[in-house]
């Protein structure tokens, strides 16, 4: 196995996205989560995509006069009605971020006679995406994309905001019907209920009842293969990766798997099957790719570019640490270092476990070189933004993992992953942040509670300790 130095530095979000603020909308705990039933066609050839369907929101304010959304700024709206009513929309200039470069707010006007509780948004648009280039696919780019509608690929999810985003404080649900041509596969949120071929078109439906985005990935040349392995079910789909790494990395996700459930316990699987999925692009977000539940999506292009360096090349530690986030996904606003620091460390612990101690030990002591490098007003843990630059990278990963680590040490092998898994099976439910995690684990290092205040409130490099 090889760790890579700063691999995985090109990822820039897996999970957790809070995309649009907006005050009469709430989705949190003990609120109903947001809701989609959509019908997508998609046309490779042409590059368009036209959406029609319907989102359940809860409105939280009752005196809201209107309420937004972001949608890709190219697309057109067709159709929008709220509970029933035809309702005037308008848009707004949305800020270019790197998780969505291409998105703008539609601003809706809602009817007048509209009640606190739960609104139904009925919409119908259309469109093609802006064109821009893959993530790493231009030196110092500032705005990429790897979401893309092409003849030979399809790859949606959040970050070309290809349907309505709402603010997403907890799970949304999803049911989902997906239209392409005949003869190609896809793979999307959640579990398939069902795949016909009709009048041309392979339609598939997909439902995911715990969600935090809808991700759609296809091709005209996926291969799958299915493996079950130690009591794990995984699907790997492919368009040229060698047999031998597939199968090799089949075992390697069911060592990961079973490593994490005896640790934290079951999580959400949709249909109890782990899918693994190289998109066929040439570039993308890092070698790792991204977590959904129960589903990674990784850029085959990128992999390849690996392998044909270095032929024993492994994603083992980058694939884990995106298996982790089918556990740590509960994180929000700047806390979503929890999600982070938390996939990371266990990632480092898969590589102990499953791989040796010697590999463990050069994982961590990698961890203190870039930590230790950090600038001395690097801001700490426990102010960090929500963005992966250079800084905020090494803080959100590697720090966190470092007082993970450090936790560890001081409580113990067992007693730290007990606490680990209460701590997820207490909050797995619902949003948290870095005042949670500051209360809960002062209260299981006791007398020793102040190395939580140092890891969390120190700038800079390493704590002292």
């Amino acid at each position: 196995m090889n760790h890579l130095e700063g691999m995985k530095r090109d990822l820039l979000a897996a999970v957790v996205l809070g995309l649009v603020v907006s005050s009469s909308l709430v989705a949190g705990d003990g609120v109903a989560p947001i809701s989609y039933d959509l019908r997508v066609h998609i046309n490779p050839d042409s590059g368009s995509i036209a959406v029609e369907g319907s989102a359940k929101v809860p409105l939280e304010n009752p005196h809201a006069r209107n309420f937004r959304f972001n949608l890709h700024d190219t697309f057109t709206i067709k159709k929008l009605w709220i509970n029933g009513k035809e309702a005037s929309f308008s848009f707004a200039d949305a800020e270019p971020l790197p998780l969505t470069p291409a998105a703008r707010t539609v601003v809706v006007s809602l009817p007048l006679d509209i009640a606190q509780g739960q609104v139904q948004m009925d919409i119908k648009y259309e469109g093609r995406l802006r064109k821009l280039p893959e993530f790493g696919a231009i030196p110092g780019q500032k705005l990429a994309m790897d979401d893309q509608i092409n003849a030979h690929m399809v790859e949606l999810a959040a970050y070309s905001s290809w349907y309505p985003q709402f603010v997403l404080g907890g799970p949304v649900q999803v049911e989902l019907e997906v239209s392409l041509p005949a003869g190609w596969v896809s793979v999307c949120s959640g579990v398939k209920l069902d795949e016909q071929v009709n009048q041309g078109q392979a339609i598939t439906r997909w439902s995911s009842a715990k969600d935090f985005d809808i991700l759609i990935v296809a091709s005209p040349d996926y291969k799958k293969k299915s493996i079950r392995q130690s009591g794990i079910d995984i699907d790997i789909y492919h368009t040229q990766m060698p047999k031998e790494f597939i199968e090799g990395e089949a075992s390697q996700i069911a060592a990961v798997v079973k490593l994490y459930t005896d640790r934290l316990g079951e999580t959400y699987i949709p249909g109890g099957t782990v899918r693994h999925v190289y998109s066929p692009k040439r570039k993308g977000q890092g070698k790792a790719g991204i977590a959904r539940p129960g589903l990674i999506v990784t850029s085959e292009g990128l992999t390849l570019e690996a392998l044909a360096t270095d032929p024993h090349f492994s994603l083992f530690q980058p694939i884990a640490h995106e298996i982790a986030h089918f556990w740590w996904h509960f994180g929000t606003g700047q806390g979503d270092w929890i999600n982070e620091s938390f996939a990371e460390y266990f990632s480092a612990v898969a590589v102990q476990k499953n791989v040796s101690e010697e590999e463990f030990k050069s994982v961590l002591a990698d961890y203190r070189k870039q930590v230790s490098e950090l600038p001395v007003d690097a801001p700490s843990i426990s102010n960090i933004p929500f963005s992966n630059d250079a800084v905020g990278f090494v803080v959100r990963y590697y720090k966190g993992a470092l007082m993970l680590h450090n936790l560890r040490k001081t409580l113990g092998e067992e007693k730290f992953f007990q606490a680990c898994h209460e701590f997820y099976q207490t909050y797995k439910e619902r949003p948290v942040g870095t005042g949670e995690f500051r209360s809960f684990w002062k209260e299981k290092l006791t007398d020793q509670k102040h190395l939580v205040d140092a890891w969390l409130d120190s700038k800079g490099g390493l704590p002292s300790l």
